[in-house]
């Protein structure tokens, strides 16, 4: 299901963004959208086969042992996740978001990104970013899971 029917679906006020193509983190600036309050989101599948989307505050810089292990999963065991799996959740590379209520996938967002009030994250696709509420993350997702992921 795309990140935009999820948030329809749930009832939450949103609004889309469209902008040129993006594919990487050098690439944000082609959005006009401010990098501050973005959440940029990593993709790993799992070891049992599930997905895992990873929200945490754009500029902020991530620890991977500390997501491995609210995951709970060892570091080698984060893969990034292929695109064929993308786009069996409804998204594309560039286009990643944290929204998602599938149940084979895990949402897990830095402690602090639920309080960042209107964020502004992968709308699915390379051309759309959604804002939102952050706390329209969690209330979505079908395992969400809240933990200190990212370098103080």
């Amino acid at each position: 299901m795309s990140v935009v029917q999820t948030l329809l679906d749930a009832g939450i006020p949103h609004v889309v963004h469209e902008h040129p193509p993006i594919r990487t983190e050098a690439d944000l600036h082609l959005t006009g959208l401010p990098f501050e309050t973005a959440v940029k989101t990593l993709a790993f599948e799992l070891p049992d086969g599930r997905l895992a989307l990873v929200g945490v505050p754009g500029p902020a810089k991530v620890l991977y042992g500390a997501i491995a292990q609210a995951l709970g999963v060892s570091r080698s065991a984060l893969r990034p996740a292929s695109e064929d799996r993308l786009a069996a959740i409804g998204m594309e590379p560039g286009g990643v978001g944290p929204i998602c209520a599938s149940d084979d996938v895990v949402v897990l967002v830095d402690d602090c990104v639920p309080g960042m009030g209107a964020i502004y994250c992968g709308g699915g696709t390379s051309t759309t970013t959604v804002e939102v509420d952050a706390a329209a993350v969690t209330r979505v997702a079908a395992h969400p899971i809240v933990g200190a992921i990212v370098k103080p």
